[in-house]
């Protein structure tokens, strides 16, 4: 949960901008980055274990029910009754808050959207 929320402040950050953002809503935007992210590294995750274990493709229902999932998952992590303000709060000047682990963070929100066409890709080859 912690690595979560890190993740979560250093793009909340980047727009937040410590508080001297303007024309933007950083809480809504790293929600979509994060949150859309690392949905598509789930579902990257369920396709490559069903792939594996049944042999199969999921279908479009299941994979639009797990994207669905995860998005109200990481809606209710990060936004649910101002959640954004508390990581911000409490990772904000820590130990955490540091280029490292901003390079990490945005590291993996890439990582989130570059598996599924990974994904798309090596398990679509002819054979």
């Amino acid at each position: 949960m912690k690595a979560l929320n890190v993740i979560f402040y250093h793009v909340y950050n980047c727009y937040y901008k410590n508080g001297n953002y303007t024309n933007d809503i950083p809480h809504l935007t790293a929600f979509g980055l994060v949150g859309s992210s690392l949905t598509m590294s789930f579902l990257a995750v369920f396709a490559l274990f069903n792939s594996i274990i049944n042999n199969s493709r999921l279908s479009v229902g299941i994979s639009l029910a797990i994207v669905i999932a995860g998005l109200l998952l990481f809606f209710f992590l990060f936004l649910f009754n101002s959640r954004y303000d508390r990581i911000y709060n409490e990772i904000n000047g820590s130990k955490l808050d540091n280029l490292f682990m901003k390079i990490i963070a945005w590291g993996v929100v890439v990582m989130g959207f570059v598996s599924v066409g990974l994904y798309s890709y090596i398990f679509n080859q002819p054979k």
